[in-house]
């Protein structure tokens, strides 16, 4: 999940901090489903306005501008402190046009609109402050329904091998894998290991990457991936 400021109004120094939190780290929509739901809670002190829309991998994108084939309803609704809110998901017509044979990946984008400045703070005499809308982006997941296999064992099926100092990964399932960290003990140095991917990746259905490495062993290599609940896991590479 990734955030972003989106906006800033005026100048100052009253900063709004992120309080709309979502329940999970990625959404699922199975194709066989009517609609899902995702909660959005206020954990701030003040009401909250939350706009939400789905986009295609463009961040630029606005919700107006979307092409996604679902909706959210409500696309815009007042949380109040302490409370939540379910976004419900429906697929629209242009669904049919996905593949039906691996997974599609769009964004679900959470903004948090904070309130207007409070009167106590108007009448403070500075007419300088700081607003900012902070934006959430989750992956969203497409799930035809029929596929091959399961997305909790696609992780398993991963296909490693090494050429040099090239390590290449395939992902023969129709699952996107989200890795967060591959780690190798190499053999010159028995006691440490070495950490051969630290900012993460993400393998599409029936894709491959290279990772350059320096030591070709790659046997009890242990990589980190991300389930559809959003637990890591962890494996080793036989």
């Amino acid at each position: 999940m990734c955030k972003t400021a989106l906006m800033a109004l005026m100048l100052p120094f009253t900063a709004a901090n992120a309080d709309v939190v979502i329940h999970g780290t990625r959404v699922v929509y199975p194709s066989d489903a009517r609609e899902i739901t995702v909660k959005v809670t206020n954990e701030g002190a003040s009401p909250a306005l939350v706009q939400a829309w789905i986009d295609e991998g463009d961040a630029k994108i606005t919700p107006d501008q979307s092409k996604s084939p679902f909706v959210i309803t409500p696309p815009i609704t007042r949380v109040e402190p302490g409370k939540g809110q379910s976004l419900r998901v429906s697929a629209l017509p242009g669904v049919d046009s996905l593949s039906k044979t691996q997974e599609s990946l769009f964004w679900l984008n959470v903004l948090d609109i904070p309130p207007k400045p409070s009167k106590k703070d108007a009448d403070s005499g500075s007419n300088n402050f700081l607003q900012l809308a902070i934006r959430s982006r989750l992956k969203f997941f497409y799930r035809p329904a029929g596929l091959k296999g399961d997305s909790l064992s696609a992780p398993k099926q991963l296909q490693w091998s090494v050429q040099g100092n090239t390590l290449t990964i395939k992902n023969p399932t129709p699952y996107h894998v989200t890795i967060t960290s591959i780690v190798q003990k190499p053999l010159a140095t028995k006691s440490d290991k070495e950490e051969v991917l630290s900012d993460g990746m993400m393998l599409l259905p029936f894709s491959e990457q290279k990772i350059n490495i320096k030591d070709p062993n790659i046997k009890g290599m242990t990589f980190t991936t991300i389930n559809d609940y959003g637990g890591r896991v962890q494996q080793v590479v036989e």
